[in-house]
């Protein structure tokens, strides 16, 4: 049995994540929306980034309260499932929303030739299914008995890690997919702009006639493969977060005897959120334009201090 101290440790550093997370995500869009310098399509994905992990910090620190006060007569209640469906719904939305971000960049690093491709429209739409696929996906668990409930362990309303193709079906369609899809779209914008490079190269060799022919150019290579980059650190920061949850779903899955240690249940979740907070830092240090914004905003606020200081103390 894990004592009380445990689960308060555990569940403040849940909500303390869930605050830096919220208050990072919430100065993000505010200044991508009141800037318009910032409203490019990168950026409103990344709003919609901001908006999937707010909700989903929201409803962690909802959980984690309930998980303080030791709630357990909310076992399988309608509030309980709702809670668990809604948690995983939000993850859901937060990992697809960097599929659709990749996808973005190969529609401008790629397929750029179809212009409907590089629309806000199209981007809209991009939005609307991370959103669908967010709520149809964690539908599964609904078809399984206390395939969503309260686990003891953690004291948590989840789906169950203890039924083998429940949790099989989280980790693959919720994690490794829109991890996948992240690597293949940044493997594929890397073999296209090296592809460029080494036919500009070798074109540059021969005559100007055959440099206009022959060379395959990607707009922007080096800036897609920066973004690309920072999008690839992202994901793998969420992905180290779900390490834990693969380590206790592969242990169930393969023997029964002996039990994986109950710290582990609540670790799994609360390293999620933890990681998700990481991501957040780093979302916000690789957006460069919104971090100049901000430090040219600390800078002026220092300067007014120190001017009104110096003139207080010319006045004495």
């Amino acid at each position: 049995m894990l004592s009380d101290l445990f689960f308060i440790i555990n569940y403040w550093a849940t909500i303390a994540s869930a605050i830096i997370g919220i208050f990072l995500c919430l100065l993000i869009i505010i200044i991508i929306v009141t800037h318009r310098q910032c409203h490019t399509v990168t950026n409103v994905l990344t709003c919609n980034t901001c908006v999937a992990i707010t909700l989903y910090f929201t409803f962690r620190i909802v959980t984690s309260i309930y998980g303080l006060r030791q709630d357990s007569q909310d076992y399988n209640q309608p509030a309980c499932i709702f809670r668990a469906y809604c948690s995983l719904a939000l993850c859901t939305a937060l990992c697809y929303s960097y599929s659709i971000q990749a996808i973005s960049r190969l529609f401008f690093a790629v397929l750029y030739k179809y212009k409907y491709l590089l629309t806000w429209r199209t981007h809209c739409i991009l939005i609307a299914i991370n959103w669908l696929v967010s709520v149809i996906i964690p539908i599964k668990p609904f078809f399984h008995h206390d395939g969503f409930g309260y686990e003891e362990e953690s004291r948590s309303c989840v789906v169950t890690p203890k039924i083998v193709s429940i949790s099989a079906y989280v980790v693959v369609l919720i994690f490794v997919i829109p991890l996948n899809i992240v690597t293949i779209v940044y493997g594929v914008i890397l073999y296209r702009v090296r592809q460029s490079t080494r036919r500009i190269a070798v074109v540059k060799l021969d005559t100007i006639t055959s440099t206009v022919h022959n060379r395959t150019h990607v707009p922007n290579g080096k800036r897609e493969l920066k973004i690309m980059q920072n999008m690839s650190a992202q994901s793998t920061i969420i992905s180290c977060g779900g390490i834990l949850y693969l380590i206790l779903v592969i242990w169930l899955a393969t023997q029964q005897h002996p039990p994986p240690p109950e710290s582990f249940y609540l670790l799994a979740l609360n390293l999620i959120s933890i990681f998700t907070a990481i991501m957040m830092i780093a979302l916000f240090l690789m957006n460069k334009p919104v971090k100049k914004i901000v430090s040219d905003y600390i800078f002026q606020l220092y300067k007014v201090k120190i001017e009104t200081a110096t003139n207080r103390t010319q006045t004495a």
